[in-house]
């Protein structure tokens, strides 16, 4: 008799116990351009807050995408450019991230992303922008300021970031940057900011992940702010050498890059970016600091091989 009791007892606990359990089924992201740098860094975010990721590629059989699939992403072949692509990548998916490159068709294709989202009913959708997009600040009519004005007049609930320069440019630099040193336009006093590209995977999942705080948002991100003589004495004290600054004229400067970069760089030396860094890092003190990308990616103490 006792031991039918506590039998009973068990199977009573069992079903009490599967009745509590969460069944809630985990929300599905659309990663646009997800072989891509930042694509990756979302990715694997949003895999390790326990999303379902379906990854947007031109070349779903290539390598970067078969690495992709390894991880358990759901890999859909995808082109901005191609509407019903993305009406059919979208079906079933509750959020969007994409950001764009810098192809002519720009505004178009991104234009072709929000309206695949609004015709999905897309809960959220979140845009990596750029910093020198910044409506009323940043380049006047450049490519992603328009395509985030017709992301706010969609209706679509949004998340607009606008990245900083990304600390992964500099990567693979380090000779470079020893024989002869940094060359730059800006007064040793400009401020310069920066971010990494894991750190804007983190933002991107911080936004899905708290959507009332962060939906209706547009702002400019990064994790780092210093003058220009700070960024150079940044470079001397982790490599262990001085590191000169050769300041240039704007123009000169400029001669010595291609055309279609020098707007941007001309808007860097004139305006620059702007970022609340101090605000950001208090909400995320964990996010990566310049020095720290330098000593985590083989600039500490290098010397020539």
């Amino acid at each position: 008799m006792l031991h039918r009791f506590f039998l009973c007892l068990l199977i009573a606990l069992f079903m009490v116990a599967c009745s509590t359990t969460d069944t809630t089924e985990p929300e599905t992201v659309l990663v646009g351009g997800a072989t891509g740098r930042q694509g990756n860094a979302v990715v694997d975010e949003l895999l390790s807050r326990g999303y379902r990721v379906r990854g947007l590629t031109r070349k779903p059989g290539g390598r970067k995408a078969l690495a992709l699939a390894a991880k358990g992403v759901e890999v859909m072949q995808g082109d901005y450019a191609d509407s019903f692509s993305l009406r059919v990548a979208m079906a079933g998916v509750d959020k969007v991230f994409f950001y764009s490159g810098f192809s002519r068709n720009e505004v178009a294709e991104g234009k072709n992303v929000i309206a695949a989202a609004k015709e999905a009913g897309i809960d959220h959708l979140v845009y990596s922008s750029g910093a020198a997009a910044e409506p009323g600040h940043g380049l006047v009519g450049a490519a992603k300021m328009l395509v985030e004005i017709a992301i706010v007049e969609s209706g679509v609930p949004y998340t607009v970031f606008r990245p900083v320069a990304f600390m992964e440019n500099f990567r693979g630099q380090q000779a470079r940057t020893a024989k002869n040193g940094i060359s730059d336009s800006r007064s040793p006093e400009r401020l310069l900011h920066f971010i990494s590209i894991p750190d804007i995977g983190f933002l991107v999942a911080e936004a899905f992940d708290y959507p009332a705080e962060w939906k209706g948002v547009a702002v400019n991100i990064a994790s780092d702010v210093m003058t220009v003589r700070e960024y150079v004495d940044t470079y001397s004290k982790v490599m262990g050498r001085e590191v000169p600054y050769n300041r240039q004229p704007l123009e000169e400067y400029l001669a010595g890059m291609p055309k279609p970069l020098q707007p941007l760089f001309r808007w860097y030396d004139q305006a620059g970016y702007e970022a609340d860094v101090e605000g950001l890092r208090r909400r995320y003190p964990n996010l990566i600091t310049f020095e720290q990308y330098l000593r985590d990616t083989g600039w500490e103490n290098w010397q020539p091989e």
